[in-house]
């Protein structure tokens, strides 16, 4: 019996183990695209990544894409605490989650819009106080990225992450499928941004007004998005 009984926790364990493995790779496809399929998402980071070099904006898009994450999960934790409460939240949290991501993108836009014609660096000065500044600026703006990216994860999209988690059969499988879900999401952003950046970067040098004009119209399209999110 003691026999029979070991043979069979060897058998479960690799079958444990390929359910992690399958639910790692369901996990990494469903957050790339997941995150590449919303216009909404890609409409929020590309004002913000044109004419940066590739290693900044894939940065600035894996932070989005964690804040992304964090939102999401947070999201799941609240249904898991709430349960059936959860169920009567959910038109509040569309109706409002969906608000504040059409107020996101405007923002988006009249950032990007502002610093292409009033934002412009002013060379001269102390260069150490210039240094500092563009210090402090930039964490300000890594702040503000991923908190962007969390205020885009509290959607009822975040169920993509946590009922495929829920129904998994053991807690290991469900554990590999979040954080590879996770990882999906901060590497599909960050190539994204990479690639914007590059290219654009690349353009910059040949052709300034060219990047100014997509800053524009990035921004432009920024800004229609979420007039058109807040419409009912």
């Amino acid at each position: 019996m003691g026999a029979l009984f070991a043979t069979a926790t060897l058998a479960a364990k690799p079958a444990s183990i390929v359910l992690a493995i399958k639910s790692a790779w369901a996990g990494l496809l469903a957050g790339c695209l997941h995150t590449l399929a919303g216009a909404d998402h890609l409409a929020a980071l590309t004002p913000l990544t044109i004419g940066r070099s590739r290693v900044k904006s894939a940065m600035l898009g894996a932070l989005w894409g964690g804040g992304h994450s964090t939102g999401q999960l947070l999201l799941g934790l609240l249904m898991v605490l709430l349960k059936d409460r959860f169920n009567a939240l959910m038109p509040a949290l569309s109706k409002w989650g969906g608000t504040m991501v059409g107020l996101t993108l405007i923002a988006i836009g009249l950032v990007g819009i502002y610093e292409l014609y009033f934002d412009r660096d002013d060379h001269g000065g102390d260069e150490m106080e210039a240094i500092g500044k563009s210090a402090s600026s930039g964490r300000n703006f890594a702040v503000a990225t991923y908190a962007t990216g969390i205020v885009y994860g509290l959607q009822p999209d975040a169920l993509f992450v946590v009922i495929p988690a829920l129904a998994l059969p053991t807690k290991a499988a469900a554990a590999a499928y979040i954080l590879m879900f996770v990882i999906g999401t901060c590497a599909a952003m960050g190539s994204y941004t990479a690639l914007i950046g590059h290219t654009t970067e690349a353009m910059k040098e040949k052709n300034p007004w060219l990047t100014q004009n997509l800053t524009l119209l990035a921004s432009g399209i920024a800004i229609v998005i979420g007039i058109l999110v807040l419409l009912p």
